[in-house]
């Protein structure tokens, strides 16, 4: 490597591009054969080796999704003009391929630790590349080497289809393969590029962070990393195989075919058009039990069981865990939805909430009325929806790892980066780890000391599985970190969940 910007891989040798920072771009390598044709469907194939050198210089495309259903038509550009899916203009069934931004310091001779993003985008949505998955600022931030893949969305990456059998045995859970896959990629090619395959933390927010969650359930994917990262995310959004073929059923219904094997010939955007009609599009109805919503599957192989059971079991005592959430993870949801997010009265509300198994939901509702001081129906079902979708199994994942013996460690994200009609959104975390508070007006000296605060958290972590704070413990005070949302307190102890009459009428797992 004279100039640093050629690396062999397994496959084949690789020529990238410098930045203007130093950091070498390798894009667009395939880390598994193009899906696409009698792939649809199935596990990630090994790619087809190369001889002369190929060029990794340009992003290739984002996988062939639709709109998401929790996204309006205008992509949300109406209410936050940076929300992430208008920055996708280019996708592709043939997606499987991956990224790698690594500092210039990064050498073979002096390995950097390496951080493996998964995207999120509720499993519908989502791209590897700039601006959505910018590994150029998360490597800047941390200093690691920076590896970003393409998973398939939607049904192309969800959809179950096993129980039909034959030449669809194996297809399910594809979306978890391709990230199996990916893994399997570093750990075999990234010392080539300054990376240190024994080093390696995966780290991902919402539906990354939740494949991450899966990924600890998952026999395939011991060793090949070693902390993982959760912002927004748990082991929570798992569905059990007979859901998971329920859906598949109505998605053939909706395309209007009886033989699961015309799938392989139905057109991708007939596909695409389909596949939101077999989900919810409400945060709640799809994320609470019983909800329907593209996910991983416990389908007794890729995932033999629970991810949560295999964390309580100490299965993976020996990976370290830093889990984040947002105060107001539900907010930018509730301002997207508009008049259709509202519930129509209390009842409504109390029946949401019996969804989680409580017992007395009208005193849930008031304690909820204590906690915020919040008096609309909407503004109490966020409250409640953060906490049943994200906050609430963050602590728990948290809390179970440290049971098991293991190591884990917790914050909130109370920063305000557009402002307090915004809240501490789900993906405002994304502004810091990613550096754009510039793009929100918000490049302002308390912002950037909690994005530099987090960045130093990450920086630890992935150096030595510890950010600076004690690991979370269920119940005692003070074991989780607040960043933000107190005028000159960026970093401060915290009790999470709150102690509080919500906490205490919160049903046990």
């Amino acid at each position: 490597m004279t100039d640093g910007l050629l690396a062999d891989t397994t496959c084949g040798p690789v020529r990238g591009r410098a930045l203007a920072d130093g950091t070498r771009l390798f894009a667009g390598i395939p880390f598994a054969a193009p899906p696409v044709g009698e792939l649809r469907f199935q596990p990630p194939e090994p790619p087809r080796p190369w001889r002369r050198v190929r060029p990794a210089e340009e992003f290739g495309a984002a996988p062939a999704q639709g709109v998401s259903v929790l996204t309006p038509a205008d992509g949300g550009r109406s209410t936050f003009p940076s929300f992430p899916t208008a920055s996708i203009t280019r996708t592709s069934e043939d997606c499987l391929h991956l990224n790698v931004w690594a500092p210039a310091a990064a050498t073979p001779g002096t390995p950097r630790p390496v951080i493996v993003w998964i995207y999120g985008g509720g499993f519908e949505a989502g791209s590897a590349a700039p601006p959505y998955s910018d590994g150029h600022a998360l490597s800047r931030l941390t200093g690691a080497v920076v590896v970003s893949a393409n998973y398939r969305l939607g049904a192309f990456g969800f959809l179950h289809l096993a129980d039909f059998g034959g030449r669809w045995a194996r297809a399910t859970n594809a979306a978890q393969q391709d990230q199996i896959a990916a893994l399997r990629w570093v750990r075999d090619n990234i010392a080539a590029f300054g990376g240190d395959p024994g080093a390696v933390t995966v780290a991902g927010q919402s539906a990354g962070a939740f494949s991450i969650g899966a990924l600890l359930g998952c026999p395939a994917a011991a060793g090949l990393f070693h902390r993982a990262v959760l912002l927004s995310g748990s082991t929570a959004r798992i569905t059990d195989r007979a859901s998971a073929a329920t859906v598949a059923g109505d998605l053939l219904d909706a395309l209007r075919i009886t033989d699961p094997d015309e799938l392989v010939k139905v057109s991708a955007r007939r596909i695409l058009d389909a596949q939101g009609s077999v989900v919810s599009g409400d945060i709640g109805t799809r994320n609470l039990p019983g909800g329907r919503a593209w996910a991983t599957v416990l389908d007794g192989d890729v995932v033999p069981r629970a991810p949560q059971e295999a964390v309580e079991s100490g299965a993976v005592a020996h990976i370290p865990l830093l889990v984040g959430a947002t105060r107001d993870e539900v907010r930018v949801f509730q301002l997207l939805a508009g008049d259709a997010y509202r519930p129509a009265d209390e009842e409504a509300l109390h029946a949401e909430m019996r969804r989680i198994g409580t017992a007395d939901p009208a005193a849930l509702l008031d304690a909820y009325r204590r906690r915020t001081g919040a008096t609309d129906l909407a503004d109490l079902r966020t409250a409640f929806l953060s906490d049943a979708v994200y906050r609430v199994p963050a602590t728990r994942l948290a809390g179970a790892q440290t049971a098991a013996g293991g190591r884990a460690y917790h914050f909130l994200l109370c920063e305000e980066p557009c402002g307090p009609g915004m809240g501490a959104f789900h993906g405002s975390d994304l502004l810091y780890v990613f550096d754009k508070l510039a793009e929100v007006d918000a490049a302002t000296p308390g912002h950037l000391a909690v994005r530099d605060r987090l960045a130093a958290a990450l920086g630890s972590f992935i150096e030595t599985g510890d950010p600076g704070w004690p690991p979370y413990e269920a119940g005692a005070p003070d074991t989780s970190r607040t960043l933000g949302g107190s005028s000159g307190a960026y970093f401060r102890s915290a009790s999470e969940p709150p102690a509080d009459d919500v906490t205490a009428l919160w049903p046990s797992p």
